[in-house]
Order: C-alpha cells, then sequence, then structure tokens
C-alpha cells in the first residue's frame, strides 16, 4: 500500500518563476529520498494561481523522515519566504468510482 500525500499550493500574486523554481527544488531533493515513489504537480486551469501536488510514498514513516530533514526544511522556508501558502498532509483513500479513480 501506498501513502498519498497533498499538498495545495497557493502561488503568490505576479511573477511565479522563483516559486516555482523553489518548488522543484524540494521535488529534486525529494526524489534522492528513501521510500519516495513519485510526485506530480497539477495547475488548475481557471485559478493559475492555485496548485495541487500529489506525491507517493512507501510508508508513512519514509514521508515523516523526508520532512524532517534539515535539508527539506531549508528548501520549505524558502517557499514561505516567496509567499506560497500550503496546506498539506497524508490522506487515506475514502472511496474509489470507476476504473480510473486514482
Amino acid at each position: 500500500m501506498t501513502h498519498t500525500f497533498y499538498n495545495i499550493i497557493t502561488l503568490p500574486e505576479g511573477d511565479d518563476t522563483d516559486a516555482l523554481k523553489a518548488w522543484a527544488a524540494v521535488g529534486e531533493f525529494m526524489e534522492k529520498q528513501p521510500g519516495f515513489i513519485g510526485s506530480t504537480l497539477y495547475r488548475n486551469r481557471t485559478a493559475q494561481r492555485t496548485l495541487i501536488n500529489k506525491g507517493l510514498y512507501e510508508t508513512e514513516e519514509s514521508f515523516m523522515a523526508c520532512v524532517k530533514k534539515t535539508e527539506f526544511q531549508k528548501l520549505s522556508q524558502v517557499l514561505t519566504d516567496l509567499g506560497v501558502e500550503r496546506v498539506a498532509g497524508l490522506y487515506d483513500e475514502v472511496k474509489q468510482y470507476g476504473a480510473g479513480g486514482n
């Protein structure tokens, strides 16, 4: 069973280049972490400042180990300093509809 992490992201007004670069740095860090399976970043078509990141991890412990690392904390602080708002957490599947629900 994989563990799914969702992060709802609101980018600050204006040029989002620095925020997306900072987000890429987080992704590159996570790719190297044990237990990280992969992630996908989605942008809302009509509300361009809103993104959702879906990350998959082998275990909850592997996810927690990643986010507790000092390097992750520093990368996350860059996003905060740029004004990127985030609502994040691990989620459990409640119900799936259709074959393509994932």
